[in-house]
Order: structure tokens, then sequence, then C-alpha cells
């Protein structure tokens, strides 16, 4: 009697599990994929590094966002010369086909207008439908208004760019 108790048992749990599964999967919303990009300048002018998690797809956001950029090159003020800025700085990107492009903006908080502005603009090193390596130019431009002066003083910087997507 009791191993006939246990066959039904058995017989009746695996239809409810396979129920329970079934509902899990239809209810599971569906998975997001994510993935990286990270930049590098390093020249005698300038040190960035970026690190970025986007989302795939058409509406891929940008998140997790973290900027570090350093000016090597002398006559730009202190205050801006060593700066670690987050998705707040992302004025504009352009993640698309075989183009990966990033504008960086940062004003000062108080005081004095100064501002830092760094375009990135890249293309893939590979085919046009695979992530990798992406190569390209950067210009930065670093800007001061003196106190008491009429027009800032601007310092600009150009180089090369590295960044990496997966």
């Amino acid at each position: 009697m009791l191993s006939s108790s246990f066959s039904l048992r058995r017989g009746a749990v695996a239809p409810l599990c396979l129920g329970a599964a079934l509902g899990l999967a239809l209810w599971a919303p569906p998975a997001a994929a994510s993935g990286t990009i990270d930049c590098q300048i390093d020249d005698k002018a300038v040190a960035f590094d970026a690190q970025i998690v986007f989302s795939h797809g058409l509406a891929g956001a940008f998140t997790n966002q973290r900027y570090e950029l350093t000016l090597k090159a002398k006559g730009a003020p202190d205050d801006l010369r060593a700066l670690e800025l987050d998705a707040a700085a992302l004025a504009h990107h352009w993640f698309h086909g075989a183009e990966l492009k990033l504008h960086i903006y940062h004003e000062r908080a108080a005081g004095r207008h100064g501002a830092v502005e760094l375009v990135i603009e890249t293309r893939q090193a590979g085919k046009a439908d695979e992530e990798g390596a992406y190569a390209g130019r950067y210009r930065l431009d670093v800007s001061d208004l003196p106190d008491g002066a009429r027009a800032a003083k601007t310092w600009t910087y150009r180089g090369k760019v590295a960044c990496s997507a997966g």
C-alpha cells in the first residue's frame, strides 16, 4: 500500500512541477544583455580612462559610468587638472555600427567660469557587425575665465584614443 501511494504522489507531483516551471518561464522578464566600454588616452598631455556599462538594443542605455581625466601638460588651472566624473558629465554619445563617440563636458560648480570639454571619435578596427577594438582621435578643450578678464583662456589638446567594447 505504501508503494502504490508513493507512485501516486510521484505521478501527481511531476505535472505540478512542470506547470510551475512553465508559469515561471512565461512570467519572467526577458534577459537584458549588457556589455562594457573602456576608453584610454595616455599621451604627453592627457591621461583619460572611461569605464561604461551599456545595454544592447535600440534603446541601449549607458549605466555605471566612470571617467578619470588628468592633464599632464602645464598651463591649465589646478582645479581642472585632475577630475573624477560620473554620468552627469556625458553630454552626448553615439554607439552604433562601426562608430563610438563620446562627448564629455564638465564646468566648475562655483566661482569663476571654467570648463572641460572632451570629444572622442572612434571607428571600429574590425568588421562593422562585430564588437571589439575601436581607435580614433580626441580633442580636449580646457577653458578658464580668470578674475577680471573679459575673455576666457583656452588650452586645446589633441591626440589618439583607444576604446574597446564587448
